[in-house]
């Protein structure tokens, strides 16, 4: 039964991403990169309008990583996942 219940609260968190020794800095432009390179043009990058799976492959080539927290910790950031529409 706790292995039931523990999982039915893992999908409650959000999504983040998180680097080792990263700054917001360095989150945002990568980010945006991977945003403009996910998108059909600079505009719908800008609107969360990116290839769900080529945005999420760009980060993680970049080294980030994807993890569903409910509390997260201060390194984490949130990115296209609030406002991401998928096309693909």
């Amino acid at each position: 039964m706790l292995i039931v219940a523990v999982g039915g609260l893992a999908g409650c968190g959000k999504f983040y991403w998180l680097k080792a020794g990263a700054t917001i800095d360095e989150f945002e432009r990568d980010n945006m990169a991977c945003g403009r390179q996910a998108s059909a043009n600079p505009t719908a990058a800008s609107h969360g309008a990116v290839d769900t799976e080529k945005y999420r492959a760009c980060l993680l080539g970049r080294g980030w990583t994807r993890q569903q927290y409910n509390s997260p910790p201060p390194d984490a950031f949130r990115g296209y996942e609030e406002t991401i529409m998928k096309w693909n």
